[in-house]
């Protein structure tokens, strides 16, 4: 189990379980790869196919399942409320961080410069090889416009091990999704020295998290799950 500090009176933390949890925690029961955003408890009966949740009820654990795609945990120190995102590559290009942070000032009045975000363990660039139809859609996002995309091009993967000099002549893109998300929290108005980018990479660390790509057909409904709660 990863616990996070973001802060007195929260409870946040990632950890290896399956579907079966024995922890009561809001989750919704499909991520569909949106910007779609909704409080709980209020809107509790609209969660299916949704990739974000807020909330300042406290006592109430809210979730999102991971497994390669990056969780993040936002706590407003200032307003007293939490969120937790699951943003995929999807998730990410549609800038679900955003749309966060813009529903929190909605309903909560958070100041975005008063949130504590926590960057959970994802697949980091060096595992995450994409095409070149992906990459476009990220060197498209507006908010990637001035520092462009954070990528680099390394030799096409084997199916067991991760690229090294020399192995394979096919070069792809790398995206390094923790710093598009990372970006994405600083062009919301979140402090830099009030995000924290977890090192630890899905891929890489297959057995001691869940990867979906690494795992492949193997993979099964296994996932980390990413909670936070105002105590």
């Amino acid at each position: 189990m990863l616990l996070y500090n973001l802060g007195e009176g929260v409870e946040s933390f990632s950890t290896n379980i399956p579907d079966a949890i024995d922890f009561q925690v809001v989750i919704p029961a499909h991520q569909a790869h949106t910007a779609l955003v909704r409080r709980v408890p209020q809107e509790q009966d609209d969660i299916t196919g949704v990739d974000a949740l807020i909330t300042n009820e406290r006592g109430l654990r809210i979730g999102v399942k991971t497994a390669d795609c990056v969780p993040i945990l936002l706590y407003d120190a200032g307003h007293q409320a939490v969120a937790a995102i699951h943003s995929g590559w999807k998730g990410t290009v549609q800038n679900i961080i955003a749309a966060t942070i813009t529903r929190m000032k909605e309903e909560f009045s958070t100041d975005p410069a008063d949130i504590l975000a926590v960057i959970g363990p994802c697949i980091h660039v060096d595992a995450f090889e994409v095409g070149d139809e992906v990459y476009e859609k990220f060197a498209a996002m507006e908010v990637l416009k001035d520092t462009g995309v954070p990528a680099k091009r390394l030799p096409l993967m084997s199916a067991s091990h991760l690229p090294t000099d020399g192995v394979g002549e096919t070069l792809k893109w790398h995206i390094d999704l923790p710093a598009v998300c990372r970006i994405e929290l600083l062009s919301s108005g979140v402090k830099a020295e009030n995000i924290e980018v977890r090192p630890e990479c899905t891929w890489t660390l297959h057995d001691q998290f869940f990867s979906a790509r690494r795992l492949g057909k193997q993979f099964d409904r296994q996932r980390i799950i990413n909670t936070v709660m105002l105590q």
